[in-house]
């Protein structure tokens, strides 16, 4: 009886060990990159904005797929290929999101009090890029804005939450770009509320840099610090001036 079973366990592993052979003999993908970068590996999940592949130790790699050429699926009579393990190094990313500095740069004329003036603008970024491997970037933002007319200049310092969402996928595409905050005034000017929107166009120059120019509308609420205004000799009333700036930028700028 003994014999038996064990003529019977034998019979099952042998039965099984083809099978236990082709599961582990997973397919493998050569995938060209735009750059020329080539990486080898299996790809265990692929849709139309990244695909993820594993190489030799297990590791799993992201990339976007516009970044990619060409994806060519390797036979098995190419041993040589075959034990070839995935690039790893440095430039291997994972397509998530990372943080990014921006400086943007801007210049324009500005509408205050029924008065036209120049306006010019300059702002630092950090936050999070590429959000769901869509080069989308949400993060915060300081900058100063100076308000020029009737011979003086207004000066504020917004700190706004700020985003750009590109229009459609890609490495040179359009945008649209949103920030609000709060402007705090210097020299008497009380600041307020501040809001814009910029259409640009993006260029990425590298994986992790773009470059983008366009034009941004933004609205500043002010105040003046209160003072009194005399009409005539008795006639005397307290004001804090509150009013709206409103701008048009060209804008110019560029993320690391």
């Amino acid at each position: 009886m003994q014999k038996m079973v064990s003529r019977i366990v034998l019979m099952a592993v042998l039965m099984l060990l083809p099978l236990l052979a082709v599961a582990d003999d997973a397919v493998l993908h050569r995938l060209l990159f735009r750059s020329g970068r080539v990486v080898v590996g299996e790809i265990v999940q692929r849709n139309s904005e990244v695909v993820i592949v594993k190489d030799g130790h297990g590791a799993r790699f992201q990339y976007p797929m516009s970044d990619i050429q060409e994806i060519t699926e390797l036979s098995n009579q190419q041993p040589e290929v075959s034990t070839e393990p995935a690039e790893t190094n440095s430039r291997s990313v994972t397509n998530v999101k990372r943080t990014s500095l921006g400086v943007r740069v801007a210049g324009g004329v500005m509408s205050l009090d029924g008065t036209t003036g120049g306006a010019v603008a300059a702002d630092f970024r950090l936050g999070a890029n590429n959000l769901g491997g869509r080069h989308i970037f949400l993060g915060g933002q300081v900058g100063y804005r100076g308000l020029i007319g009737a011979g003086k200049t207004l000066s504020l310092i917004p700190i706004d939450v700020t985003m750009d969402l590109p229009l459609m996928q890609g490495n040179h595409v359009p945008m649209l770009g949103a920030n609000i905050g709060y402007g705090i005034g210097i020299g008497g000017i009380r600041g307020g509320v501040n809001a814009g929107l910029t259409l640009a166009y993006r260029y990425h120059f590298s994986r992790t840099g773009a470059f983008h120019i366009g034009i941004a509308a933004e609205v500043q609420q002010l105040s003046s610090a209160p003072h009194s205004i005399t009409i005539d000799s008795d006639q005397t009333f307290l004001s804090t001036g509150g009013r709206t700036a409103v701008m048009g930028l060209l804008t110019l700028g560029v993320l690391f």
